[in-house]
């Protein structure tokens, strides 16, 4: 689901693509150039996506820590492990784990429960759910746990330098499916139908929990956060056997020695400040796939520890149908784990997901400015081919160069990472579920970048034939083409993983955008690099005379 730490965020408007792996040179050149190549604070390991910092920031502060009465020092308590019915528990959880909330299973409509059930094993059957394959560092790996993302339309979920795409359900892309569906019968619901329904549901009883746990009880509602959720991250979990026979295995959980996770310590991250998560599970026997009563089965549990170094740790069971939820700023605060039960298990964890930089309509925008002034790059590149040819022409304005070049540049850089590779690096089959919505909107993304390609390439005619060009200009494309080779390199590296070698070809990455010789530039950047760095040289000693 997420890091092990809140991936911070940066509320800069501009767009940015994989800005840290040029090198510190071309960053401070560039720096000079028309427009400004700005330094902007990223998130750790993540080159190509700038942080956002949380907007409409709501006061909070760490809960207080719990030292059990049992333990002499901070150290011995910290290393403990409550479950309910054990002496302290009630008291630690209400002094340090406040918006920690646990609903019973008759908390929801028995209509609810069959409906959410249904709709997961549908979801199961029609293969939505699989692996995602995550960056940490240097490290590529798969899920232990297989997931689908489901929301508003054009909304996406990134975490861990990967971004998922959601499947829409929204009532006309619903209407779509279904009409295009001619195996479903027709008084029978779509599933994301019907996980909307259960998003509602909880969005509802969301609230209810957060005045009913208000302290003191007329509180403002200020402090609540956000329970309005527009994605929810389905994960399917294999019972604990057949999971640690799995071609990905199981790690215990090593600081208390709980047993096997399905989800390590982490807390969730690319969400709205101090907005509620509610997760809703249901459990299935793993060999009949009926479901198990919520008396039958308490072997899962959510694991909960503080930062503080002194409160010890939760591990509370999870009957089928129960949810919980994690309210206000909790998640800010506290770790959770997921640990393996002994049945099959979806979690539908409905959360009130970043919109800033994550959606269909943001990246458009992007795009749409950067295509806007196409037409006056290509206008400066004719007049620069002109002028090299000794004819007479109109002088390139290059201050406004700089600013375009960056303008293009950065929303160029943003749609090849950010969107077309991430869409692709999922395979084939990924982007087949994603045909009724995503598979057009990256068509229309491609078409977009493929005119930036060739916005590039005026700019680079502009510097080509234009002896007279400032160096701040020359800086800045060399920072731009540089940036953009180093991080096809790095996504060429990660695509190339061993962790994609487990996978059916049909999930494995697509080399797209696609290049041919007929593209406004080549797919390696090297050799232009190297040709801009010598024009760059002929121009310092065309200005030196």
């Amino acid at each position: 689901m997420s890091k092990a730490h809140k991936r911070p965020r940066d509320g800069a408007a501009r767009p940015a693509g994989a800005r840290d792996s040029a090198s510190k040179k071309a960053r401070r050149k560039a720096k000079s150039a028309g427009g400004g190549a700005r330094d902007e604070k990223r998130a750790p390991g993540d080159g190509s996506r700038p942080v956002e910092a949380p907007s409409g920031k709501i006061p909070s502060r760490p809960p207080p820590s719990y030292r059990l009465s049992t333990c002499d020092t901070d150290e011995a308590s910290a290393a403990s492990v409550l479950r309910p019915g054990d002496d302290e528990y009630e008291p630690c959880v209400r002094r340090a784990y406040a918006g920690f909330h646990v609903d019973p299973p008759e908390s929801l409509p028995r209509e609810t429960h069959d409906a959410a059930a249904g709709a997961f094993e549908s979801m199961r059957a029609a293969g939505l759910f699989h692996r995602d394959v995550l960056a940490a560092g240097n490290v590529v790996s798969p899920t232990f746990v297989r997931r689908v993302l489901v929301g508003d339309r054009g909304m996406t979920y990134h975490y861990q330098k990967l971004r998922i795409f959601a499947h829409s359900w929204h009532e006309d892309d619903l209407k779509t499916r279904e009409t295009t569906n001619e195996s479903r019968a027709k008084d029978d619901l779509s599933p994301l139908r019907v996980v909307r329904e259960l998003n509602e549901t909880l969005k509802k009883r969301s609230a209810s929990v957060l005045r009913q746990t208000r302290s003191p009880p007329n509180a403002s509602s200020k402090s609540d956060g956000s329970c309005d959720f527009n994605v929810t991250l389905i994960n399917l979990m294999d019972a604990k056997a057949a999971a640690l026979q799995s071609d990905v295995p199981l790690k215990d959980e090593s600081r208390y020695g709980m047993g096997p996770t399905s989800v390590s310590w982490h807390s969730d991250s690319s969400l709205q400040p101090h907005s509620t998560v509610a997760v809703y599970h249901v459990l299935f026997d793993e060999t009949d796939s009926k479901r198990t009563n919520s008396c039958d089965d308490q072997s899962w549990h959510v694991a909960l520890r503080t930062l503080d170094g002194r409160t010890p740790a939760l591990r509370v069971p999870l009957p089928s149908e129960s949810t919980y939820y994690m309210l206000r700023d909790f998640n800010a605060y506290h770790h959770h784990a997921v640990l393996a039960g002994n049945t099959r298990r979806y979690s539908s964890t409905h959360r009130v997901a970043v919109v800033e930089k994550d959606t269909f309509d943001y990246i458009k925008r992007v795009c749409v400015d950067a295509v806007r002034v196409l037409p006056e790059l290509k206008t400066m590149a004719e007049s620069a081919r002109r002028k090299g040819r000794g004819e007479g022409a109109k002088n390139v304005d290059f201050s406004r160069l700089a600013r375009l070049t960056q303008t293009v540049g950065d929303a160029h850089r943003e749609t090849e990472f950010q969107w077309l590779r991430m869409f692709w690096l999922q395979g084939e089959e990924h982007a087949q579920a994603h045909s009724h919505y995503w598979r057009g909107k990256i068509e229309e993304l491609t078409q977009a970048w493929d005119a930036m390609e060739l916005g590039l390439r005026w700019v680079l005619e502009c510097l080509r034939f234009c002896a007279d060009a400032p160096t701040r200009n020359y800086d800045l494309a060399l920072y731009v083409m540089t940036a953009v080779a180093e991080a096809r390199e790095a996504y060429f590296k990660r695509a190339s993983s061993v962790a994609y070698a487990k996978l059916p070809e049909t999930q494995k990455p697509v080399r797209l955008p696609a290049f041919t010789e007929t593209s406004p530039l080549p797919e390696n950047l090297r050799p232009v690099v190297a040709a801009l760095a010598e024009w760059k040289k002929k121009a310092e000693r065309f200005r030196r005379g």
